[in-house]
């Protein structure tokens, strides 16, 4: 494959260089020839930047259950994505980058990592293989409009014109702008007649009020969490929750940030169940036996033993229990019942929205459904294909929202070198 011109003369352009733009390119290069040429444009000074950060350094690569748990995302339009990871699954994924030289772990849950434990590890290789195929990335980029003349697509950039006979517009969401989240990708393809749903801020911190946030900052509890509307329970997950200053965090709270931004009310809240593992009457006996061994202590050592100090000083006061400095023993039978309850279900209404910068991923995207799940390629735009967090995908934590962007990308990327191929020899 040849370096593309002065006069950005393609015939594939991938804009975007993150996960899903790179694999696509990547994927594109191996099918086509050396007679063809193609180059990835993004905005950034380098390409890959979030990707560096996933898996906190390490990059959740994939999940071994991704591909088959569809429930574990969210799209308008489920059965494309079936097909996508019909066309480009789990194993597919792994043998992509064996290819280029990745070895993988699994690890709890069906998380597969780098051995190597190295985010950049597994940027380097896609970068090296660009370079092996001679594709250009061209940084400091940002592709600002599109248009469709005769066969070419014909693009507005600070670099100049760049014509393309195909595009494969993976610029990736809203979420952390800070290591180069946009939205002009959206902008891109509504422009080009696509639409667009609803953006929110996913897998992130949930903002809560509460009077007792502050002094349970940066304590962790294990904790059955919900998301509640007005009618009942929207999910519930349970593992690790983390006190923040005005919100609560963890992998648990992230995974019900994703069901909190799809939810369509907006009168929300957290409720934690903090012994999961005791129904509310074993706790009730609980709690009296801990008033009949305990009478000498006072409230505020109550719980001490069952929970976190603070955090059993904090059920307490929500249970209307104060002060604290009265004994244990003048615990009525009503109020231990307050307590369990309050213990079964600590409620945090919602205070507001999530913040960008917070998420790792954006909730909601250009319809799935206007592409074609086989190719990647636009239902209304022939030569023009999507990959990636631009589209209407997200998922749970745990390597789910990579393996989309793996499988979107090369699946577009394949799909348009197969287009390229088969017009070169309707030509010859």
């Amino acid at each position: 494959m040849t370096a593309i011109n002065t006069a950005y003369g393609l015939d594939l352009a991938v804009i975007g260089g993150g996960a899903s733009g790179l694999a696509a390119a990547v994927a594109a290069g191996r099918e086509l020839g050396e007679d063809f040429s193609a180059a990835v444009f993004d905005a950034q000074p380098r390409c890959g930047k979030k990707l560096l950060a996933t898996g906190n350094g390490r990059c959740n690569l994939t999940n071994r259950y991704a591909a088959a748990k569809s429930s574990c995302y969210h799209t308008d339009d489920i059965q494309a994505l079936r097909r996508v990871f019909s066309g480009v699954n789990v194993e597919d994924t792994l043998g992509f980058f064996d290819n280029l030289g990745l070895v993988c772990r699994e690890e709890e849950e069906g998380r597969i990592y780098p051995s190597c434990g190295q985010a950049s590890a597994v940027l380097d290789l896609l970068r090296l293989e660009l370079a092996r195929l001679h594709i250009s990335e061209i940084c400091g980029c940002r592709v600002e409009k599109i248009r469709r003349e005769g066969d070419l697509f014909v693009m507005s950039s600070p670099l100049g014109i760049i014509r393309s006979k195909n595009v494969i517009i993976a610029c990736g969401g809203k979420a952390a702008p800070n290591l180069g989240g946009v939205d002009w990708g959206y902008n891109l393809l509504c422009s080009m007649g696509h639409s667009a749903t609803r953006l929110n801020p996913s897998l992130c911190p949930i903002p809560v009020e509460s009077p007792h946030l502050s002094s349970l900052k940066g304590i962790r509890a294990h904790a059955k969490a919900s998301i509640c509307d007005g009618r009942g329970v929207i999910h519930s997950d349970s593992g690790e929750v983390q006190f923040g200053d005005k919100a609560l965090s963890g992998i648990v709270i992230f995974q019900l940030s994703s069901a909190a931004a799809n939810a369509r009310s907006d009168e929300l809240c957290v409720e934690l169940d903090m012994l999961p593992e005791r129904s509310e009457q074993e706790l009730v006996a609980l709690l009296t036996h801990r008033r009949a061994i305990l009478p000498h202590l006072t409230l505020e050592n109550y719980l001490t033993g069952v929970f976190n100090k603070r955090i059993g000083m904090c059920l307490l006061k929500q249970a209307g229990m104060t002060p604290l400095s009265r004994s244990v023993s003048e615990l009525s039978d009503s109020d231990i019942r307050r307590i369990s309850s309050v213990i079964k279900c600590w409620r945090f209404p919602v205070n507001g929205k999530a913040q960008w910068n917070s998420a790792q991923v954006t909730s909601g995207g250009v319809r799935l459904s206007e592409f074609d799940g086989l190719t990647m390629q636009s239902r209304l735009c022939k030569g023009l294909f999507a990959a990636g967090e631009v589209l209407n995908v997200d998922g749970i934590c745990g390597g789910y929202n990579l393996q989309w962007a793996w499988s979107s990308g090369i699946l577009a990327g394949r799909s348009a070198a197969a287009r390229l191929k088969n017009n070169e020899k309707g030509r010859s």
